[in-house]
């Protein structure tokens, strides 16, 4: 610092306070310091800035699967917002596993982030992190929740699952299932509920339908092929996510099924396949980029004001209708 203080004419106090973003300086005295650091290739200690600010200028996010497209969009989407506020982001993957999460959850809070994002990967075991978290910094629950009072955004599942099961019955789809993730995961629970809600009145059979596994593309080939071995295959197959749907979509045609003139195949999320899958996928696109938007939002907010009531917000998601969905032919 010193150097760069005899280099630009000025005082090292004044080169701390251009570089910190302290106390105001003239503007043409805040242009030459920066361009004589520049030139010197000198870069202010983030820790020492951190001690002096209290504040580290960064926040956590933990995911609980990376390997799932749906998750990196999100990252992306709350990285470019925390840009504009001048935040760095630390991300962490719990990998479907709470006890790793609640490590990872704590690792951050010892990084001293100034506050933490979060997916819980299970709705009652994923308390424990989050509760242990909103005790020390914000906390924005995001896409999924437990019952533990923070902010919360995400989507409004019902709304998504009710414009899919619309599309199917306007199409003449009569009977169905329903191929999922694990009920312990708030989302997969809400869009099973919505589901049910809708097909019930149509047909009781298509409740029993209902297909529990995991969220990815090898429990979508494998539903696929309990549904196959069954005595006869539903007009209409609604997934919880597109990777599911992917592995459904494959397993049908090695199967020589028609998608969609014997069944039709829905997902959710519209990640990068959707559109590229054969046939392209019917799904629900969820407004990833406003998720991290309102994401970062709320939690800059918590943090400047921590004794502001926790809020809820759901975002409405968009049907998109590609060519795995059509009229039924049988």
């Amino acid at each position: 610092m010193s150097d760069v203080a005899r280099a630009a004419g000025v005082s090292a106090a004044t080169v701390s306070r251009v570089l910190s973003g302290g106390a105001p300086v003239r503007p043409e005295v805040a242009e030459a310091v920066r361009a004589t650091s520049d030139q010197l290739g000198y870069r202010a200690n983030p820790i020492a800035r951190a001690l002096r600010r209290r504040s580290t200028q960064s926040v956590g996010i933990v995911v609980p699967d990376i390997a799932n497209p749906f998750f990196p969009e999100i990252v992306q989407a709350v990285e470019r917002a925390l840009h504009d506020s001048g935040q760095s982001l630390l991300l962490c993957d719990s990998q479907n596993d709470t006890a790793i999460e609640l490590g990872r959850v704590r690792a951050l809070l010892d990084r001293r982030v100034d506050g933490l994002l979060i997916v819980p990967g299970d709705t009652r075991a994923s308390a424990e992190a989050v509760r242990e978290a909103a005790a020390r910094v914000a906390v924005v629950q995001v896409d999924r929740h437990v019952d533990v009072a923070t902010d919360f955004v995400g989507v409004d599942q019902d709304a998504g699952i009710d414009a899919v099961m619309e599309l199917l019955l306007e199409h003449g789809r009569r009977t169905f299932a329903f191929v999922t993730g694990e009920m312990r995961i708030s989302t997969a629970r809400e869009r099973a509920t919505a589901y049910l809600r809708r097909v019930e009145p149509v047909d009781l059979a298509s409740a029993a339908r209902v297909h529990e596994g995991d969220f990815s593309v090898a429990f979508g080939r494998e539903a696929a092929g309990r549904l196959l071995a069954g005595p006869e295959l539903p007009e209409a197959i609604v997934c919880a996510n597109d990777r599911i749907a992917l592995g459904v979509l494959g397993r049908l045609r090695a199967a020589g099924v028609a998608v969609p003139g014997e069944v039709a195949v829905t997902g959710f999320d519209d990640n990068g396949f959707a559109a590229v899958s054969e046939p392209q996928l019917t799904t629900v696109r969820q407004p990833l980029d406003n998720l991290g938007r309102e994401a970062v939002r709320m939690l800059l907010s918590a943090a400047a004001h921590p004794s502001s009531p926790p809020r809820r917000l759901r975002l409405t998601p968009e049907l998109v209708e590609r060519a795995s969905t059509s009229y039924c032919a049988r």
